[in-house]
C-alpha cells in the first residue's frame, strides 16, 4: 500500500508531504496506480524545484517534501496535488492512504 502523510503548520499552511510504499495493484513497472503517484509528485517536486526553503528527499518507493515557505502559490500546487491523490484514493482505496499528520 502507498502510504501519503501530509501535514499544515499552526497557521494553517502545508508544510509536509511524504509518501512511501508501493500500491501493488500490480508488478512493479507496469503499476498504474504508482505510476500516477509518483508522476503527481515528481511533477510537484519540479514545480517547487524555482522556490527557496523546500527541502526533497527521493529514495526506492519514498518521497518526502518539507517546506518551510508559506507562499500563495505553494499552497495552490499543494492543493492540486491533494486533490489528485485523493481523486486516486477514492477509487482504489485498498492501494492508497491518505492521513493528515
Amino acid at each position: 500500500m502507498i502510504k501519503i502523510l501530509y501535514g499544515v503548520n499552526k497557521d494553517g499552511n502545508y508544510n509536509y508531504l511524504k509518501a512511501n510504499g508501493h500500491a501493488e495493484y500490480d508488478i512493479q513497472g507496469k503499476d498504474l496506480i504508482c505510476s500516477a503517484v509518483s508522476s503527481i509528485i515528481v511533477g510537484f517536486m519540479n514545480a517547487l524545484d524555482e522556490f527557496d526553503n523546500i527541502e526533497f528527499k527521493q529514495l526506492t518507493n519514498e518521497y518526502e517534501i518539507k517546506i518551510n515557505n508559506d507562499s500563495n502559490i505553494i499552497q495552490n500546487y499543494f492543493d492540486l496535488v491533494l486533490t489528485q491523490l485523493k481523486t486516486i484514493e477514492e477509487s482504489y482505496s485498498q492501494f492508497i492512504k491518505i492521513e493528515r499528520k
